[in-house]
């Protein structure tokens, strides 16, 4: 793999983005149980801006969409979205790559010899981005010593997570690896596991009224802004750099997500003016992503291409256009995330064409390395940082490997020849 690089960012920028941040850090309730598809399209007419913002400014935008920060606006217009981290933390930390994060034979072995535990909260496990996270994160805990002693699922429900914490705050682990499903709701449970000596990383975001290095270790996370400028380039790829596409985004105010889906939306405006943004509608629950898709679909039934958030809801936009009757030579899906499913799709030359993907494995690596430094009373950073990779047919298989350190399985590989 390249070295990874880091966009510095200046310091007035970088106030920037973080009153920016600060504004947007709460995440609203993940229950998609509750949540009927029909109200996932609610948006606001919030601008876009751009390079001039022709081919964007007509879309109405969700509520919690950001303008982009003077140290955005410079990022989309770089050649190359990959191997880069141009994302600041949720309050505007500055990024800290995951390379960087390392310990040495001398930590190892006071690692060990603390003979710590550990509990590993997941907001979802359906999904292979989570279940890469846990494979990461298992794999170094083992090797550093560290007893993995709870895993929790709680199937996008912020309520069930917060049962799940508190039964795990019952068995007393040292370290919690987390991914808060609702910034503000989860909140108490994770400030009690942290009140009673817990040393808690979070993946992707924090929650309200906890600051890095007192209350949490770290904040560990893709270069989510990056995904979404990678996820336009493979997109505008595929349709020629021209045409009508729409946005499939996840609905819930949501850091990482939001980030993804303004990073697009940018990257379109600095980079492509000859697409055309028509239409933007969010989606609540991502089992249901195929309905909000089909809306749109038959809204636009000459559309050229779509912005899917992830593997999940973009597999839920190929049954669309599917049911539509669309051809795979002239609709296309771009999402975020290497999925299995949306891989096969992609070697089998089916409507995913290319990819902005997540390192989950990379990242549950940093997750754990983080909590057993912290463990030693290392100084950690507060905000890490793992870069995006632009995924598409013709690299595919490097980086199926790159990403799930491993051969891709065989109907892939099949599928490519």
């Amino acid at each position: 793999m390249k070295n990874k690089k880091l966009i510095l960012i200046s310091s007035v920028a970088l106030l920037m983005l973080a009153t920016a941040c600060a504004k947007n850090n709460d995440s609203a309730n993940a229950d998609n149980s509750a949540a009927p598809a029909s109200s996932a399209g609610s948006s606001s007419t919030a601008s876009a801006p751009a390079a001039d913002g022709s081919n964007i400014a007509d879309v109405k935008q969700p509520p919690w969409y950001q303008e982009p920060s003077a140290a955005q606006l410079e990022a989309v217009k770089l050649d190359n979205a990959s191997d880069t981290i141009v994302s600041s933390g949720p309050h505007g930390e500055p990024a800290t790559p995951a390379s960087e994060i390392n310990i040495s034979d001398e930590q190892k072995a006071k690692i060990k010899a603390g003979n710590f535990t550990a509990a590993i909260s997941m907001g979802f496990l359906g999904d292979d981005w989570s279940q890469q996270q846990l494979a990461g994160l298992k794999s170094t805990f083992s090797d550093l010593g560290i007893k993995v002693i709870a895993e929790t699922n709680a199937n996008f429900k912020d309520t069930t997570q917060i049962s799940d914490l508190q039964a795990i705050a019952g068995k007393k682990p040292n370290i919690v690896v987390s991914i808060p499903l609702n910034g503000q709701t989860t909140a108490s449970a994770y400030k009690a596991l942290a009140a009673a000596g817990t040393k808690i990383v979070f993946m992707d975001q924090p929650v309200d009224g906890m600051e890095a290095g007192k209350d949490y270790v770290s904040v560990v996370s893709a270069d989510s802004f990056g995904l979404g400028m990678n996820i336009a380039d493979e997109l505008a790829k595929a349709v020629g750099d021209k045409g009508e596409v729409a946005a499939l985004y996840y609905a819930p105010n949501f850091y990482v997500t939001n980030q993804r889906y303004q990073g697009f939306v940018a990257r379109l405006a600095a980079k492509h003016p000859n697409i055309k943004l028509v239409e933007a509608q969010g989606f609540q629950d991502p089992n249901r992503s195929q309905e909000v898709a089909a809306a749109i679909l038959t809204k636009y039934p000459k559309l050229s291409g779509m912005y899917a958030s992830w593997d999940v809801p973009a597999m839920g936009a190929v049954a669309a256009a599917r049911v539509a009757g669309k051809s795979t030579d002239s609709f296309k899906i771009a999402n975020e995330n290497l999925g299995n499913e949306a891989a096969l799709n992609m070697a089998q030359k089916g409507f995913v064409s290319g990819i902005g993907s997540q390192r989950p494995f990379d990242q549950g690596v940093a997750e754990a390395k983080l909590a057993a430094l912290a463990m030693i009373g290392e100084k950690t950073p507060a905000y890490v940082a793992v870069p995006s990779l632009a995924v598409n047919r013709d690299n595919l298989a490097d980086s199926y490997k790159a990403i799930y350190h491993k051969d891709a399985p065989a109907d892939i590989l099949d599928a490519l020849k």
